[in-house]
């Protein structure tokens, strides 16, 4: 059946319609979309590079709706665009989009089975929820249409993920998308995060002749990912010849002076880098933040950040006052610029927590703004659990508004409950990776139990403070299993328990049961000490204050507190901070040259005692 699209009826309810997208993509159109399927036509990648970004006056959800909006236009005018159709399925957040994406696209497919893009895009949208079936469709896609060429991209991607690890079908996909599309430097990314070394040289010296006639912001934006394969596929011993070539490179870039692209300016910053002239490189990175102001960011940020490393929790006191009473000020002068960021404000709030001088207030607008700002970027499925607890902790730390306090635990609590049972993210889903989710899903819930059980417990309401006691010692019993043996992990449980019989002694107090409270702190700071955990420097240590007094009320002496607490608190206090735990993991094979250009591997280092500093990108 042939739609003409002047009889479609427009109606977009999130951002697409049945109609709209089988429009273009009837039985016998996915030939002609292979014919141009490496890349968009110039029209729609002209579109496309027009979309929206996202201005620092703008909340995450107003741009949210911005984009969505300017999506839906490019949908009405070409609807049966593969490219125009993934930048749709990528925009989706949230849940709810998702799930009636997910459902359209379904429908589509079902309609239409013979259709190789819309093959594509329901395994697109089915991507990390659904991956085994995305291969399937990515798979089908390629069958009904074997030069439709986007699939072997998708493929090569999943099978380099933990789940679905294939090299040999990561290498094969990604070899057949890049002879197909030997032009589509998304290819050439994706070739840069392999190790097939033959592949990788072959295809470098593609890249970088077809990168010598190009002068757009594509070809610019190229560089790094050239560069990267080239020091990939070469030793260390022949990185002087590399970095002279990146030089030259980077001379042709400056030349080509195109100030309005943001890819100019982040391929002179990595290859600035790769030359080891880091203040051309921050030259670089500072007028990309001025001539594109990042919505959460700005440069004056970043600068201070540099310069004022965050205080460890053992830091002297006197240094964590001097810092924080730095970063007030700061902070007020980054909102005025950045008022709708939601890390911005919960830095504010951080930095006020640690400020004994700041009044409640000030605390308080700082809260109510924090919040507003909070659900305004959230949007209709509002914020999620952490940052509702993140505001309940300053409030229960400075004793302020312990209703509000109660509030925020309940709704972080209910967010939690949704969160919990979002499915995690399939292609990485591993059993190691769903145990460390389970573990810190469990440690949140418990961090919330304990807000609205204090916030409670400061409005003297002791009986629903002991039915969320009763919750948490249950919770407490799983946390535990689901610490095990590993001592990070005990510790954190630690810390739970003792937050717990804090909390149990307090509300002991309020009952008129001393000698019930003074047992109870006992375990408090017993559980505390046996984690060796520290009460944090430059904070009031309010466990170990309220259980002292206590100890002193009931008749027990300093030099007995001192006996049976004080000196084991000591002791913990001027321990060590670091500590090591065995990962009892292998260590892959590696070898990799320092900027001095010696080469350090395996062997060089066998028998040593050696430090290694793992670190990401991200």
């Amino acid at each position: 059946m042939q739609l003409q699209r002047s009889s479609l009826p427009i109606h977009i309810s999130l951002g697409i319609s049945l109609l709209l997208l089988i429009a273009g993509l009837v039985p016998g159109s996915a030939a002609a979309q292979s014919a141009a399927v490496c890349g968009p036509a110039p029209a729609v990648k002209a579109a496309l590079d027009k979309l929206p970004e996202q201005t620092p006056t703008q909340t995450n959800w107003q741009f949210h709706q911005q984009h969505l909006d300017a999506l839906q236009d490019l949908l009405r005018q070409y609807p049966g665009d593969v490219f125009v159709q993934k930048s749709y399925i990528e925009s989706m957040r949230g849940r709810s989009e998702k799930d009636k994406a997910t459902a359209e696209y379904k429908a589509l497919y079902e309609q239409h089975p013979e259709s190789a893009p819309l093959a594509y895009q329901y395994g697109l949208i089915l991507e990390g929820r659904q991956s085994a079936e995305a291969i399937k469709l990515f798979k089908l896609a390629l069958q009904k249409d074997p030069n439709f060429a986007l699939p072997h991209l998708e493929l090569a991607s999943l099978y380099s993920t933990a789940v679905f690890s294939d090299k040999d079908q990561r290498v094969a996909n990604l070899k057949a998308f890049l002879e197909a599309c030997p032009s589509s430097f998304q290819g050439y990314e994706s070739l840069a995060r392999t190790d097939d070394q033959d592949l990788q040289r072959n295809y470098a010296a593609k890249l970088r002749a077809m990168l010598a006639s190009g002068n757009d912001a594509d070809a610019v934006g190229a560089y790094p990912t050239l560069w990267s394969l080239e020091f990939k596929v070469h030793s260390p011993s022949e990185y002087g010849p590399l970095r002279q070539q990146v030089g030259i490179d980077l001379e042709r870039l400056r030349q080509l002076k195109l100030e309005d692209k943001r890819q100019w300016y982040e391929a002179l910053q990595e290859g600035y880098k790769l030359v080891n002239q880091q203040e051309q490189s921050d030259w670089a990175d500072e007028q990309e933040e001025i001539r594109f102001p990042s919505p959460w960011s700005l440069p004056a940020m970043s600068k201070w950040r540099k310069d004022h490393h965050y205080p460890s929790e053992d830091a002297a006191a006197e240094l964590k006052k001097a810092y924080f009473s730095d970063r007030l000020p700061q902070t007020t002068q980054w909102l005025k610029e950045r008022p709708n960021t939601t890390f911005i404000w919960m830095w504010r709030l951080n930095t006020m927590e640690h400020l004994e001088d700041v009044s409640s207030a000030d605390v308080m607008a700082a809260v109510d703004q924090t919040m507003k700002v909070m659900m305004s970027n959230a949007g209709p499925e509002g914020p999620g659990s952490g940052e509702y607890f993140n505001v309940a902790e300053v409030l229960s730390k400075k004793h302020l508004d312990p209703e509000r306090e109660v509030e925020l635990a309940r709704k972080g609590l209910d967010k939690w409950a949704i969160e919990a049972k979002e499915p995690y993210y399939d292609c990485w889903a591993t059993k190691d990776n769903l145990e460390d989710d389970k573990f810190y899903q469990s440690n949140s819930r418990l961090q919330g139990l304990g807000f609205e059980a204090d916030g409670y417990l400061q409005l003297k309401q002791s009986d629903k403070a002991q039915i969320v006691l009763a919750h948490m010692d249950e919770r407490l019993e799983e946390f535990k299993s689901l610490a095990g043996d590993k001592q990070d992990r005990k510790k954190t449980y630690g810390g739970h328990l003792a937050t717990y019989w804090g909390l149990m002694a307090r509300q002991a107090e309020i009952e008129g049961r001393k000698l019930d409270a003074m047992a109870y702190y006992e375990h408090a700071l017993l559980a505390r000490l046996d984690a060796q955990q520290k009460p944090e420097t430059g904070m009031k240590d309010e466990l170990a204050g309220d259980a002292h007094r206590l100890w002193t009320s009931l008749g027990g002496t300093e030099g007995g507190w001192k006996l049976w607490y004080g000196r084991r608190a000591d002791a913990l206090v001027n321990q060590a901070v670091l500590t090591w735990e065995d990962a009892n993991q292998p260590l892959a094979a590696f070898e990799l040259a320092d900027l001095n250009g010696k080469t350090w591997n395996m062997a060089s280092l066998k028998g040593k005692t050696t430090f290694l500093n793992f670190w990401a990108s991200w």
